[in-house]
């Protein structure tokens, strides 16, 4: 029965790796048609669909008032800000350059959480940052364009503003059932998400059209909605630190879709960063591992 819940949790893990890559190409694919701020708005409009559906059964628990602020935070950090910027990225970059550049997320975690939840800074988080740098300007020094340095920023802000929103995800998932604090949290990403949306759509030359649409859908639905419920399901499954080892199959299927799709090409640079970036989070995930291993024993 074991092994068949880790099968089931691989799969999953393949599946929503292969999802969350395919979201940098997808918005890539439109982000000559919408502004990016309205990209954003509509495809996590469109997420809440699948998350209510998926947090139903949690609806009716109560949030105590003092946690409203964490949920404020995590929807104006992780999915106002970081989508936006995400989005901002891949539309002056490259999907898969922006999906390589997002893989430094476990890592990100990690300093954070050493930082403002005082977890304790090991020589292999230190070389962890510096892995990580190395990787960024490696990744930055084969950039062709003002334009592409200014998109690979915009999603270095992104990695920065998810870890600070994971570090407040972490004190609410401790209370709150995962599907209902992404579905909260979500939600309040709205009340900046629609102004935002409204205002870059009145500012903005916008072009929309059913394959517009088809991929808007397919963001929020599947890229926001189905892979979040494979993720959380695939770590009821597996320690966190194992499913973080999967993080650099999302810049792979990234870089494969965007070859097939997007006729992207590659630099030696781009491969050198690929491998500096898996390296930094293999050794993120098996430190924390190690400190879970050494906790429980």
């Amino acid at each position: 029965m074991e092994t068949k819940s880790k099968g089931q949790a691989f799969g999953l893990l393949f599946f929503t790796f292969f999802i969350w890559g395919s979201v940098y190409v997808g918005g890539k694919l439109i982000a000559g048609d919408l502004p990016p701020a309205l990209v954003a708005c509509l495809r996590c409009s469109t997420a809440m669909v699948p998350l209510l559906l998926m947090a139903r059964t949690h609806l009716g628990t109560r949030i105590d008032r003092a946690d409203w602020k964490y949920f404020l935070l995590v929807g104006a950090l992780g999915y106002f800000a970081t989508f936006f910027l995400i989005q901002l990225g891949i539309s002056l970059t490259g999907a898969t350059m922006a999906s390589l550049i997002n893989a430094l997320n476990p890592v990100t975690v990690t300093l954070l959480a050493a930082l403002l939840l005082k977890e304790r800074i090991t020589p292999v988080k230190l070389l962890c940052l510096a892995l990580a740098l190395a990787g960024t300007v490696v990744i930055t020094r084969g950039a062709g364009s003002r334009s592409e340095i200014l998109g690979i920023a915009a999603v270095l802000v992104s990695v920065v503003t998810w870890g600070f929103a994971s570090v407040y995800m972490r004190r609410l998932t401790a209370k709150y059932p995962a599907v209902l604090v992404t579905t909260w949290s979500m939600a309040v990403s709205l009340f900046f998400h629609i102004p935002a949306g409204l205002l870059s759509a009145a500012v903005q030359p916008v072009s929309f059209s059913p394959n517009v649409a088809l991929v808007i859908l397919y963001l929020g639905f599947f890229g926001s909605g189905v892979a979040q419920y494979t993720w959380t399901k695939a770590l009821s499954l597996l320690p966190a630190s194992t499913c973080s080892l999967f993080y650099p199959l999302q810049p792979a299927f990234a870089a494969l879709l965007g070859a097939v799709i997007l006729h992207e090409t590659f630099t030696p640079s781009f491969f050198f960063g690929l491998l500096l970036i898996s390296l930094d989070v293999a050794l993120s995930t098996w430190e924390t591992s190690r400190g879970n291993r050494a906790r429980n024993g």
